[in-house]
This record gives C-alpha cells, sequence and structure tokens, in this order.
C-alpha cells in the first residue's frame, strides 16, 4: 500500500483544502465589519474543514509546513468560536425578549442582553485582530502557492486503493472516538462527556464530509445523524452554560447595582426576567436531553453506525481489488 504520497491522495487532498481556503478567504469582508452573523458562522466552518484536511493531507503535501498551518488556523477558529457563541446567544435572547409579555420578565432580559451586546463588541476586536495576524502571517497566500502547482500538476486522477484507505482508516478512527462517548449518555448530569461527545460528533462529521465525495450519496444517512446529534447537543450544550453562568450573572449585577446605588433595590427589578430565562433553559434541556436519547435508540436499533463501518470497508476493498487487477494485468502483458 502506498503512502499519503500516492498522487490520488496528493490531488483529492489539495482540491480540499484549496475549496475551504477560498470558502473561508471569502468571507473575510464580512467578518471584519461584523455587521452579519452568518459571516462569522461560514468563516468558522470553513476554517474547521480546514482544520480537519490539513492533519489528512498535509503530511503528504507538505510535511513541513502544515502543523504551522494548522496552528494559525487554530487561532482564528477560537476567536470566531467565541464571537459565534456570543451570537447565538444574542439571538436567541432576542427571540426570548420578544415572546415575552410586556410585564416584570422584561427588564432583566434586557439588561442581560445588553451585557451581551457589550462583550460581542470587546470579541470583535478579538477576531479583528486574528484576521490580521493571519494576514500577517502569510500563511493563506503560502498554502496556495504551495498547493495550486500540485492540483495542476496531477488533477483529475483516479481514485486510488491508498485514498479508500485513507478514508477508511480516518473514518474508523473517527467513529471510534465518538462511540466512546455512548456509555456516559445515560446520565443527564454528565456535561463534560455529553459536551465531548459532542465535538467528536463534530470530528467524525467532517471527515465524512471530506471523503463524501468517494461515495456518491452514500454518507447522505450517517451526515444527517452526525448534524442532528451535534445540533441536539450543542443546544444541551448551550443550555448548560447558561444555567453556570445566569446566576453568576445575577450575583455580578447585585454587587454592581450596590456599589453605584448604594442598596439592591434597582436589582431587584431584574430578577424576574432572570430567573424566568434561567426556568426557559432548564426545561429546554430536560426536553432536548430526552429527544437525543429517542434518536440515539432507534439508530442503534437500526444499526447505523455498524453500516457506515460496512459502507466505507465494502467501498474500500473494490478498489484494493481492481488497483491488484491492474497491476497483475500489467505484469502479464509484461511478460507477453
Amino acid at each position: 500500500m502506498k503512502t499519503r504520497t500516492d498522487a490520488s491522495i496528493l490531488d483529492f487532498g489539495a482540491d480540499n483544502l484549496l475549496r475551504n481556503l477560498g470558502a473561508l478567504q471569502q468571507e473575510y469582508e464580512g467578518v471584519r465589519q461584523g455587521k452579519d452573523i452568518e459571516t462569522i458562522h461560514r468563516m468558522r466552518v470553513a476554517s474547521r474543514r480546514l482544520r480537519t484536511g490539513i492533519p489528512l493531507f498535509g503530511p503528504g503535501l507538505a510535511p513541513k509546513k502544515f502543523e504551522g498551518w494548522n496552528q494559525n488556523v487554530r487561532e482564528l477558529t477560537k476567536a470566531l468560536g467565541a464571537a459565534r457563541d456570543c451570537d447565538v446567544q444574542i439571538d436567541h435572547l432576542q427571540q426570548f425578549y420578544l415572546q415575552l409579555p410586556i410585564g416584570p420578565a422584561r427588564p432583566g432580559v434586557r439588561r442581560l442582553l445588553l451585557r451581551l451586546r457589550q462583550r460581542r463588541q470587546k470579541l470583535q476586536r478579538a477576531v479583528e485582530k486574528a484576521l490580521a495576524d493571519l494576514v500577517k502571517s502569510d500563511v493563506l497566500m503560502e498554502m496556495q502557492r504551495k498547493l495550486n502547482p500540485i492540483l495542476k500538476g496531477i488533477e483529475n486522477l483516479p481514485r486510488s486503493a491508498p485514498l479508500y484507505a485513507l478514508a477508511c482508516t480516518a473514518v474508523r478512527e473517527k467513529l471510534e472516538q465518538f462511540l466512546y462517548y455512548e456509555p456516559f449518555i445515560q446520565d443527564p448530569e454528565d456535561k463534560d462527556d455529553l459536551h465531548a461527545m459532542r465535538i467528536a460528533a463534530k470530528h467524525l462529521r467532517y471527515t465524512l464530509e471530506i471523503f463524501s465525495p468517494l461515495y456518491a450519496d452514500e454518507l447522505k444517512l450517517f451526515l444527517k445523524a452526525l448534524r442532528q446529534t451535534q445540533e441536539l447537543l450543542g443546544e444541551i450544550h448551550d443550555c448548560d452554560v447558561w444555567m453556570i453562568y445566569l446566576p453568576e450573572f445575577k450575583e455580578r449585577e447585585r454587587i454592581r447595582t450596590l456599589r453605584y446605588y448604594g442598596s439592591e433595590g434597582p436589582f431587584r427589578r431584574l430578577v424576574p426576567g432572570l430567573d424566568a430565562y434561567f426556568a426557559d433553559r432548564t426545561t429546554t434541556r430536560d426536553r432536548l436531553y430526552v429527544e437525543f436519547l429517542e434518536k440515539w435508540q432507534s439508530w442503534r436499533q437500526e444499526g447505523l453506525w455498524d453500516q457506515l463501518i460496512n459502507q466505507v470497508s465494502t467501498t474500500y476493498l473494490p478498489a484494493v481489488q481492481a488497483q491488484l487487477e491492474s497491476v497483475v494485468d500489467g505484469v502479464a502483458q509484461e511478460s507477453a
């Protein structure tokens, strides 16, 4: 079996990295301006896909450079993630506020929105710095200079057995990491492992997306399940974050009010809204957790994850057989 310097792997990998690099660069100006929250979401996704692809294809494409590429992209992903998370919080809280009747709950939610918007302004400065640092590092242009000649020199090669082997190995590895957390999902209070499972689902999903061109439409069912897993566990984690944050926020606002006014009186008008949102996050988490368990049990009954292994394995084996037959035919022709 050839290594990751196999020409088909280099072709496939260069194409994947350049497409995600282009998707990231396309959002640069929109993210810098900070006016549309979807631009930062799209750039974050592109950066995550790059971070999934670079360790897979970098050792063959740029063995001396790929670790530095990954580190630079990771710094950007980190800044984008904090800003995106804050955008999601603000967006959800705004929807919650609009559904509240005019009454005592609104002042507390308005105060929470004010603080989140103030935080988002600070995070925007961090995003702009991360963008500037990435441009200054020249890593994006360096990737293009390295990858474009490779792709132009060997593009449109037939898919080789080593490429299918890489896909099979990568998917198996990420699936194993994902399923490691299965024993912990029965405990609704195991927040850390539920969160870690969401991250593992994300890594498996991005790996499947990278190699999906090898499998036509055969991975759609698995990708749909992983998106649902990521969304449900992500929303559960968001609730967990709120349930930790809100009591701390209440205490900070109480102290701030006491210092400013010399009395807690003005703070008390904030309590109904903050308590209402805490209650909403608690009941929502309970509902999402039950929904996730039901989904998981149905996937297990269907043997979904076993089907995934079978899919990537049975597609890989014919590719190996075809390559062996090609070698045998070539030897036979030389001997004739």
